[in-house]
């Protein structure tokens, strides 16, 4: 499991924290993913499709990349997808700051393999997803309210 938190401006729900992390990759990450679906698609492990960040909409069943939207509530915004060799779960939730006032949006992920390719996979993978994760997290301007 791997969490981080950023603090967020009050009043953002779940589903505008969600919104900026899913708008704000950056080119180069759009091209390392492109990267390893070609590297993986020969061992027939899922390949993702990539639409417009802009057009994202945030509810259940809604795929954006490697997300799949599980669930949607004020607080939380649960993801994840299942595979031959690993299943995983992000969330995406709002909550009140642990050490002091305002909020947080908190990153949560938790990776379990299904096979022991599942593991050398993610081990693989692993230094990337901090650095992914890290820079979609990086402090950026408040969200704007969604439409």
């Amino acid at each position: 499991m791997d969490a981080v938190a950023v603090d967020v401006a009050p009043g953002t729900s779940a589903v505008e924290f969600t919104r900026v992390i899913f708008t704000g990759s950056p080119l180069w990450m759009g091209r390392l993913m492109a990267l390893r679906d070609k590297l993986v698609a020969p061992f027939g492990l899922q390949v993702k499709e990539r639409g417009k960040a802009a057009a994202t909409r945030i509810e259940p069943g809604v795929k954006r990349g490697p997300f799949r939207i599980l669930s949607v509530t004020e607080d939380e915004v649960l993801c994840g997808d299942d595979d031959k060799h690993l299943d995983f779960r992000v969330s995406f939730a709002v909550r009140p700051k642990t050490d002091g006032p305002g909020s947080e949006g908190v990153c949560t992920t938790v990776v379990r393999f299904n096979r022991p390719i599942g593991r050398l996979y993610f081990r693989t993978i692993e230094p990337f997803h901090h650095l992914i994760v890290a820079t979609l997290l990086r402090p950026r301007h408040p969200p704007a309210p969604a439409p």
